[in-house]
């Protein structure tokens, strides 16, 4: 299946594959089409999951995509489609094995119906948050051996934070450019033991731990 898609929508996604692949070269990544757009599911490792949807254009008999793939071989796609301009070609996609396991993975999928009134917020009062905890961390893990580093992080950002979010959740965020220090509007919700964090550019997905998750994948409303 081969679609269009624009240059700098490539060039924008591309990038943040590009991040995440800088984290774990074996990193996985969950592909869907629609008739109109594309959607790529990602699992960072802050025991999130990220989302990300460009708009596209396919042909309409085309049968939609859902599967699971090297997060390297999308991020090599999209690079060529933004050097060149030519169609996004998912037979240059490298597929993978998912296992399930009791971490955040493209295997669980959150649910699309069910999601309660979102509340909403600024982005720049939210990079403050994130801002704090890190100089928290910075300054409490000062001097101190990688075992105790790692009880500092699990505390911090393991809080709750703004709507109900984990401040791992928003950390994420702001690692993955969703947020930053201006007025976009951003919004928060909740659909049982799931948190849904959404902004201009993307989203970004939190689970209460031991509760179950969907193995079917959709694009999120």
């Amino acid at each position: 299946m081969s679609f269009r898609i624009s240059i700098e929508d490539a060039r924008v996604l591309a990038a943040v594959c590009k991040r995440q692949a800088s984290w774990d070269s074996r990193a996985r990544a969950r592909v869907l089409t629609t008739a109109k757009a594309m959607g790529v599911y990602t699992a960072p490792p802050m025991d999130v999951l990220a989302f990300f949807a460009i708009p596209i254009d396919a042909e309409v008999d085309d049968v939609p995509l859902d599967v699971a793939v090297s997060l390297h071989s999308v991020m090599k796609e999209l690079e060529r489609v933004a050097a060149d301009g030519q169609p996004f070609d998912a037979e240059n996609l490298l597929e993978v094995t998912v296992p399930v396991t009791a971490s955040m993975n493209v295997a669980q999928l959150p649910p699309t119906e069910g999601w309660q009134v979102p509340i909403t917020a600024v982005a720049g009062d939210l990079l403050t948050m994130v801002t704090g905890a890190t100089e928290e961390f910075t300054r409490r893990a000062e001097g101190k051996g990688e075992g105790e580093r790692q009880l500092i992080a699990d505390e911090i950002w393991e809080r709750t934070a703004w709507a109900g979010l984990p401040m791992r959740a928003l950390h994420a965020a702001q690692r993955l450019g969703m947020i930053g220090n201006d007025s976009a509007r951003i919004s928060a919700a909740t659909n049982g033991p799931w948190k849904r964090l959404s902004t201009p550019r993307g989203q970004i997905f939190s689970r209460t731990s031991g509760s179950s998750a969907r193995l079917a994948l959709h694009l999120v409303n």
